[in-house]
């Protein structure tokens, strides 16, 4: 009897006091109740529309966030009301552009959003496809965009048309035995953009440069002339300065820059099998020469 009654005191003695739990653990349950108090709290996000094309910002565009529907403003803006701790879906439209569907997860009660849209005029990739080395036509060549449903095949002549869908995509060629390089493009509504997609035999060890020409102080170079010393490969820069040298040996190489009015530049590269090199280069302005 005397140890049963001991042993029960023992027991009220130590479910009847609560120990303080451990610094450490105090930190945790602060930042878990604090959560918990942000969670589910009332929200606002602040959506914007704008053309994915041109940049505008879209005034009327309609976003539909379950049964409710907004409209944006002159500045292609609305305000939707959300709960913090949610994943929020959108659903905007407009005429004469594709539907998009957008989420966002409402971490804030302030949250932002933009949402892009395109316009549903046609656009369309036209180009060839043949071997780098040889340049003969590949027939019978498939040409896809990436993550969307576009493919074609090239005709007798190695050519191909595509239609675009909207936004920035990469455009790929493949032939069995051949392999090549993706090609990213940004086709504005209305748009036919020429493109030709060089094949390589996969046997071969060859690379890609690619990068931008530009004049300090002026901006992007048009029409620099790029070559690869050694070697046929050359090309000159777009009218963004942009410029591609594809079908490049893999290994050390040494890259030519020259343009009117710039002192001709050199740079070295080292090229990786079926890998793609980037290279930005700005070119120095020659000094006009005085005569006495």
């Amino acid at each position: 009897m005397i140890r049963t009654g001991a042993g029960h005191d023992r027991n009220v003695g130590h479910f009847g006091s609560c120990p303080k739990p451990p610094p450490t653990r105090r930190i945790i349950l602060s930042i878990i109740l604090a959560a918990t108090c942000t969670l589910g709290a009332e929200a606002r996000v602040k959506v914007r529309v704008r053309d994915g094309d041109t940049g505008q910002w879209l005034a009327g565009a309609k976003v539909k966030a379950g049964d409710r529907v907004f409209f944006t403003d002159s500045v292609g803006e609305c305000v939707v009301s959300a709960v913090t701790g949610r994943r929020l879906l959108l659903t905007t439209t407009m005429q004469g552009a594709f539907p998009a569907t957008d989420s966002v997860f409402v971490a804030t009660p302030d949250s932002r959003l933009v949402v892009r849209l395109y316009s549903k005029q046609p656009r369309t990739a036209i180009g060839f496809v043949r071997d780098g080395i040889t340049g003969k036509p590949l027939t019978r060549a498939s040409v896809k965009v990436i993550g969307d449903a576009a493919t074609a095949k090239t005709d007798s002549a190695g050519m191909y048309v595509i239609p675009f869908p909207s936004g920035d995509r990469e455009l790929i060629a493949g032939l069995p035995g051949f392999r090549g390089f993706p090609r990213r493009l940004s086709v504005r509504a209305g748009d036919t953009l020429s493109v030709d997609l060089p094949l390589y035999d996969t046997s071969l060890a060859v690379g890609e440069v690619e990068g931008r020409v530009e004049v300090q102080g002026l901006g992007v170079a048009i029409g620099v002339s790029v070559t690869v010393e050694g070697t046929r490969l050359g090309i000159a820069s777009d009218r963004n300065g942009d410029y591609i040298i594809t079908g490049v040996p893999a290994g050390p190489h040494r890259l030519i820059f020259t343009y009117a009015g710039c002192k001709k530049a050199m740079r070295v590269v080292r090229v990786e099998a079926w890998k793609s090199l980037t290279l930005n280069v700005q070119l120095e302005q020659r000094l006009p020469t005085t005569k006495r």
